[in-house]
């Protein structure tokens, strides 16, 4: 661990009860929005769950971090603290993650969808047939570690420039470029990439920003202070 003091610090409350509510609405989404031959996702949905799934969250963000620290012309200690808060909130968070996704152990949308007629839930259908349009990866569901890892990337982020827009690229799908005008709109462009992708619930993926966001706020707190304070002319930096 690198801040918090044990993996099980902040987690989740954990899925939806299969019979509730909530869980009929995640499943009937994921099983409409994310299929491989879903109708519903748009080309513009699918290149976003394609591009949000072509490398990992870290490289994503650190090229964000990077560029937003050009842009207000950091120092290079100032850099050097953004990208190591940056990078201790994201492994904290993916530890957060993990051990929250084998604390509950639940069922990916490949399992859950064809043996929804098992699930208690009379507003769920099964469909065997069902095929997601990324392969499932192999372990549990929830959380969504896409989604916790970039709520605490972005949280860091914004302590540190505020509100303020960016674009973010991927050496893995050269010449897309994504545009956002605050980082909230980006990790909502990652849950529904993840839905859309038909391999998360939207629960998992909202659970997981808030739980990278807490992560994120406690290393903030506890991590890397400044030696002589606060700067009101530089800033948050």
């Amino acid at each position: 661990m690198g801040v918090i003091t044990s993996p099980s610090q902040f987690r989740p409350a954990g899925p939806p009860d299969l019979a509730s509510a909530r869980y009929a609405a995640d499943l009937n989404e994921t099983e409409s929005m994310g299929s491989l031959s879903s109708p519903l996702r748009s080309p513009d949905q699918t290149l976003a769950a394609l591009f949000w799934n072509s490398t990992t969250p870290a490289y994503l963000w650190s090229h964000v971090a990077v560029e937003l620290g050009q842009r207000h012309h950091l120092t290079l200690s100032e850099n050097s603290r953004l990208l190591a808060l940056s990078y201790l909130a994201m492994a904290d968070a993916a530890i957060a993650c993990w051990d929250a996704k084998y604390h509950y152990v639940f069922w990916r949308p490949v399992t859950a969808i064809p043996l929804a007629d098992t699930d208690g839930n009379p507003a769920t259908v099964a469909d065997p047939a069902w095929v997601p349009l990324f392969a499932t990866p192999a372990f549990p569901e929830y959380p969504s570690g896409h989604s916790t890892v970039s709520s605490a990337a972005a949280a860091v982020l914004e302590a540190f420039f505020g509100a303020t827009d960016f674009t973010m690229d991927s050496d893995f799908m050269p010449g897309v470029v994504r545009s956002f005008g605050s980082f909230s709109a980006a990790l909502d462009e990652v849950l529904e990439a993840r839905v859309f992708a038909g391999i998360h619930f939207r629960s998992a993926c909202q659970d997981g920003r808030t739980t990278g966001a807490d992560v994120a706020g406690y290393v903030l707190e506890q991590a890397l202070q400044r030696v002589h304070g606060f700067d009101e002319d530089a800033g948050q930096h």
